[in-house]
C-alpha cells in the first residue's frame, strides 16, 4: 500500500469523523425537541391530556425524525469506525513490513 493510499483513507476517515459529528448533532437535536414536545404535554392538565389526540400534536413527527436522525448517527458512525479499523490496520502493517 503506498503513502498515497494511506493518506486517501485518512481523509475519507476525516469526512466520516465530520459526517459522524454532524449525525450526533442532529440527533441530539432532535431528542432534546421531543423531551420538549412530551414534557409540555405531560404538563397539560388532566382533562386536557384525556381529549388530546396523538396525531393533534407534533409528537409523530418528532419521532420520526428523531429515528431519521438516529438511523443516520448510526450509519455514519459505522462508516467511521470501518475506516479506522481499516487505517489502523493498513498503518500496522506498513510499520512492520
Amino acid at each position: 500500500m503506498t503513502k498515497e493510499k494511506v493518506q486517501k483513507l485518512e481523509a475519507a476517515t476525516a469526512v466520516a469523523r465530520h459526517a459522524m459529528k454532524e449525525a450526533e448533532t442532529r440527533l441530539e437535536s432532535a431528542t432534546a425537541a421531543l423531551d420538549e414536545c412530551k414534557a409540555k404535554l405531560r404538563a397539560l392538565d388532566p382533562a386536557a391530556q384525556q381529549t388530546l389526540q396523538v396525531n393533534d400534536t407534533e409528537l409523530p413527527d418528532l419521532i420520526g425524525k428523531r429515528m431519521a436522525a438516529r438511523e443516520e448517527y448510526l450509519g455514519a458512525k459505522q462508516r467511521f469506525e470501518t475506516n479506522q479499523r481499516y487505517l489502523i490496520a493498513i498503518r500496522t502493517k506498513l510499520n512492520n513490513g
